[in-house]
């Protein structure tokens, strides 16, 4: 992690320098958007919550020198092996239909909207169920409003950035599958509905967002 961050950094300075040094010679990065289509990118976030090792692609569509088109995808999961359970597993998936609005070479603010899915993983003994459904699965979906601020470089046709910081903000969604289903007692089934509403209203968090790609 460390030397992903270092070499990253290392490559934003190296492509910052090259920009004022060689100005006279090739286009910032503003001239270079205005100029060219769309770019590539893959991403990696080093701080995402509440769930880590957040990473994916974007396809980023050039509206002019200030504006661009974003499509991109992220996903995340975690298993958990305890001696007592069979399986503790989860994953989080989210698309997302988003705008850049530069302001001068680089820096820009984002906003747009993600749909999120869910899957947790469980064993029912978890919710005290008892089934032969070893690994019980909830499915939820959310429907999130996106901001986010960074900076992106061009450095010939070869892009960086840093999303500093992105926040995607939850105002719908639903659950629908749920453990609820293996128990007929109505108490179970509420508290398990009540548990399992968690997953359409929590907020995503990520801080320092890696992307590197290619422009054409």
């Amino acid at each position: 992690m460390k030397r992903l961050l270092l070499t990253f950094i290392f490559l934003a300075t190296h492509i910052c320098y090259a920009q004022d040094t060689n100005s006279r010679d090739s286009l910032s990065s503003s001239q270079f958007r205005d100029q060219h289509v769309a770019s590539l990118d893959l991403q990696y976030s080093l701080l995402s919550l509440p769930f880590p090792g957040s990473k994916g692609a974007s396809f980023n569509l050039n509206l002019g020198k200030d504006w661009q088109l974003v499509l991109d995808y992220m996903s995340t999961g975690v298993e958990v092996n305890f001696s007592k359970l069979n399986l503790a597993g989860f994953n989080e998936k989210q698309l997302g239909l988003k705008i850049r609005r530069y302001f001068g070479n680089s820096f820009n603010l984002g906003f747009g909207y993600v749909r999120r899915s869910n899957e947790i993983y469980l064993d029912p003994n978890v919710y005290g169920i008892n089934t032969s459904n070893i690994n019980a699965r909830t499915e939820a979906y959310s429907n999130l409003a996106h901001f986010s601020l960074s900076n992106r470089w061009q450095y010939s046709h070869w892009s960086a950035g840093i999303e500093w910081l992105s926040i995607n903000i939850p105002f719908s969604g639903g659950v629908t599958q749920s453990i609820a289903d293996l128990t007929t007692n109505n108490d179970e089934k509420t508290d398990i509905r009540n548990a399992e509403d968690v997953l359409t209203w929590y907020p995503n968090l990520a801080i320092m967002t890696l992307n590197l790609g290619y422009m054409f």
